[in-house]
């Protein structure tokens, strides 16, 4: 057969000699059909790369409502409207003590959610810390997130997170309270970068299950793509961020059996943040949890006693926050809406000078004149 199929093409000779002639042409070919395809896929990544690092964004799923502090057992809340210095309104909730004193008494937690789901996700996790710590919370959803505007980048985020601080500092029954970040996952990423860049405004960071940096993670989550982890926009560099974290105690919560973000990720964060914590004298505080996945390190027995029990030690003790003036400058658009966990009303702002209790007989005479039409 091969004989007659060399005969055919004039010869042993002749044939190989034609075949030859054309490895340039197949070569060149591939090498067109290989830049195409490898082009195809990068652009793909880098097109795409925001909906891999923030897919809960994206989904209809995470655009239905969002569920109330009050369905969880805390009724004194606001819900927050804020827009952000670009003009996106992303959604918060400012969850206080039982009056007023206690509030202003009281630290205030800000939770940075993970990347998947928003904040009325958390609501189970913000109930135990409410309770366990005596704190206020605030929560908010980012941009692309639950109910709140836009679509989410680093940049973006970043904004959101600093917005969220000027309100917290704005607000007459939190700005002059303990604040404390605590993030996870993603969550700690943005909570590193807002204390890195204002570390006089707290008095605490927790960090549970988070990384070092986008482009460190990505080998671990897709290693396709460890040889292509340049084209990443979203970068995240917490291991440089924490470094700058100066008279701020951290704790570390780290699930052993993390899947997601490899619990090495973690140690080095640690690291980084000890030997800072040496030269300013400041407890940086490491608690693993042996079972611990990345969604589930927060259920692991003692999760909740040694938060409570480091807040103790770092947080309560701590010496009364000092105004540093930087901030709470925030300008009267932020809008509050007060809930009864039925129904929700408008009101004017409580940053925009007036008192929560004026807003509160506001909010409560609005629930009035609803009922009293309900009833007609």
């Amino acid at each position: 057969m091969l004989y007659a199929i060399l005969a055919y093409l004039g010869g042993a000779e002749s044939a190989l000699g034609s075949l030859w002639s054309r490895v340039p042409t197949i070569a060149y070919y591939g090498a067109v059909a290989g830049v195409s395809l490898g082009t195809l896929v990068l652009g793909v990544v880098w097109v795409f790369q925001r909906d891999m690092v923030y897919p809960a964004a994206f989904p209809a799923q995470s655009r239905e409502r969002v569920p109330l502090p009050s369905q969880f057992g805390m009724p004194h809340f606001d819900d927050i409207r804020l827009e952000t210095p670009d003009k996106v309104v992303i959604r918060g909730y400012l969850i206080k003590r039982e009056t007023d004193d206690e509030t202003r008494r009281a630290p205030t937690l800000i939770y940075f959610h993970a990347n998947a789901g928003n904040m009325g996700h958390r609501l189970p996790i913000a109930k135990l810390m409410y309770d366990r710590t005596r704190c206020n919370v605030f929560m908010l959803s980012y941009r692309g997130y639950g109910l709140s505007d836009g679509r989410p980048s680093e940049a973006g985020l970043r904004t959101d997170a600093l917005t969220a601080l000027e309100f917290i500092r704005s607000h007459p029954l939190t700005a002059n309270t303990k604040l404390v970040a605590f993030g996870q996952s993603l969550g700690g990423a943005v909570a590193i970068d807002i204390v890195a860049a204002h570390a006089s405004e707290f008095a605490g960071l927790i960090l549970e299950n988070t990384f070092l940096s986008i482009p460190k993670l990505i080998p671990s989550v897709l290693p396709v793509l460890k040889y292509v982890t340049f084209l990443s926009s979203e970068k995240w560099h917490s291991d440089s961020a924490i470094q700058q974290i100066a008279g701020v105690p951290i704790l570390f919560l780290s699930g052993l059996q993390d899947e997601l973000v490899p619990p090495p990720h973690m140690r080095k964060l640690y690291e980084l943040a000890s030997r800072n914590a040496d030269e300013k004298r400041v407890a940086v505080t490491w608690e693993e949890f042996e079972r611990g996945t990345h969604n589930d390190t927060c259920v692991q027995p003692d999760y909740f006693d040694r938060v409570a029990a480091w807040w103790e030690r770092a947080v309560a003790s701590a010496d009364p926050y000092v105004p540093t003036g930087r901030l709470g400058a925030l300008e009267a658009r932020a809008s509050v809406e007060r809930s009864d966990g039925d129904n929700i009303y408008h009101v004017e702002s409580a940053s925009a000078g007036r008192s929560l209790s004026d807003a509160e007989k506001d909010s409560a005479e609005l629930a009035s004149q609803v009922r009293r039409r309900a009833q007609a």
